[in-house]
């Protein structure tokens, strides 16, 4: 039974080493999220500002977040070629 003892650690560190990739993959969209809903939130405040119309921050936010997640759509959506 020797010869199990290496295969049973091996198979268990690489199902840790999925579920880091897998956190890993979770922050990053949320990552991609944030940075959207803010990088384009501040350019609609920006924009708002100069017009001294807020309807702009409303827009800036959602293309925001229609950005952050077609981002996330494309990097982690995908099918994956293997």
């Amino acid at each position: 039974m020797p010869s199990d003892a290496p295969d049973d650690s091996s198979k268990a560190e690489s199902e840790r080493a999925a579920g880091r990739e897998g956190e890993a993959d979770a922050y990053g969209a949320l990552g991609l999220v944030i940075s959207g809903v803010l990088v384009w939130g501040g350019v609609g405040f920006l924009v708002a500002e100069r017009l001294d119309n807020r309807l702009f921050v409303m827009l800036g936010l959602l293309l925001g977040m229609g950005a952050g997640l077609y981002l996330v759509w494309f990097r982690y959506g995908r099918q994956r070629d293997q």
